[in-house]
């Protein structure tokens, strides 16, 4: 009776030590958020839980992040079940060990049922006349209960065990996309500045042809690209006409590209100020010229569609330009002129700047 009392306490404390150092992904936030707000004398543990919860999942980004930034370093390639599985090791590295426990203890409480069922079973043949029923029920259920816990609880173990090795692949998958892309714009970033302009000098409309790396390096320039359909272009344009004289003293182009209902370039008449709107004409708008624009804006809506859904084209997008060749901020929508410019300022000289 003794061994089962403390098999008893011993499963008890294995779910304890589980519950403790388990916890599942999508409960991360959930527990660091709430711990705080309860009032009671646990929530100075709470708030250790939820520590603890913060930790696991920094932790777990951290290794994901630094596998996915190390992929192909080695001189052998790592399968790629192999090494999910020792991500998966390393985020979670108490499971093995819980697994081997489980199995034990399972195992041995198994066994003694076997063994208390056999004397129950000799008693109840007559070949035992010693032997205490009430007992030896109590022992039974205790054993084969322990046995089916353990079972259990190995179960939840392996089903979260492979969960998290799903949630591994996934994110590993997703930071290779997001690699790409990262480096497919950085390559956008050095075709974008052998892309030419034409700008105006004079305010009798001169227009004068330069690339922009031209700009940004001789003229120190920031830019601003908006795309869209026309009403996208349109409310950018009448937004930006509030801060026009902002945008003279920051040394900012604003540079729209206005994109047809089947996709491509909408060019707008050029013959005089008489055929376009006074906010199409401003000094800070300049108007693209040449070869490789299309085929730049074409590569920025898709990547953004992949990450805004089919809403992105009716919205348009804004690509924010520093003077030093570098796309501090890419946005879907409504663009916050007063915002932009202020980061502008801010990216480019280290100090938050305010307008006016």
């Amino acid at each position: 009776m003794i061994l089962r009392s403390g098999g008893v306490l011993l499963l008890l404390s294995n779910i304890a030590i589980t519950s403790a150092f388990f916890v599942s992904p999508a409960n991360l936030e959930i527990r660091s958020l709430t711990a705080t707000n309860f009032v009671s004398p646990l929530n100075t543990l709470a708030r250790k839980n939820a520590a603890l919860t913060l930790h696991s999942s920094k932790r777990e980004s951290d290794t994901i992040e630094e596998a996915a930034g190390t992929k192909g370093k080695g001189k052998a390639a790592v399968d790629p079940g192999l090494r999910s599985k020792l991500l998966s090791e390393s985020i979670a590295p108490w499971r093995t060990l819980r697994l081997f426990l489980y199995a034990s203890f399972g195992f041995g409480a198994f066994l003694g049922g076997l063994i208390t069922l056999s004397g129950v079973a000799a008693f109840l043949s007559g070949a035992r006349d010693d032997v205490d029923l009430n007992a030896e029920y109590l022992n039974l259920g205790i054993d084969f209960g322990a046995a089916i816990a353990f079972a259990v609880l190995a179960k939840f173990d392996i089903d979260k065990g492979n969960e998290l090795s799903d949630n591994v692949e996934k994110k590993l998958e997703r930071k290779k996309v997001q690699r790409k892309i990262t480096n497919a714009m950085r390559e956008r970033e050095e075709r974008l500045s052998r892309l030419t302009l034409n700008v105006r000098v004079s305010e009798g409309g001169d227009m004068q042809t330069a690339t922009v790396d031209a700009l940004q390096s001789g003229a120190k320039q920031h830019m601003i690209i908006v795309a869209g359909n026309r009403k996208a272009i349109r409310d950018a344009l009448l937004g930006a006409n509030f801060l026009k004289m902002e945008f003279a003293v920051r040394n900012l182009l604003v540079v729209p590209f206005e994109i047809s209902e089947d996709g491509e370039q909408q060019v707008r008449p050029s013959g005089g100020f008489a055929e376009r709107p006074a906010y199409e004409t401003q000094p800070y708008v300049a108007e693209i010229v040449g070869e490789g624009w299309a085929e730049y804006i074409k590569e920025e809506m898709d990547d953004a569609v992949k990450q805004g859904g089919d809403k992105v084209k009716e919205e348009g997008i804004a690509i924010v330009l520093a003077n030093d060749g570098k796309v501090i901020r890419r946005g879907v929508g409504k663009v916050p002129w007063r915002k932009m410019v202020e980061e502008l300022e801010t990216a480019v000289t280290g100090e938050k700047q305010e307008l006016l």
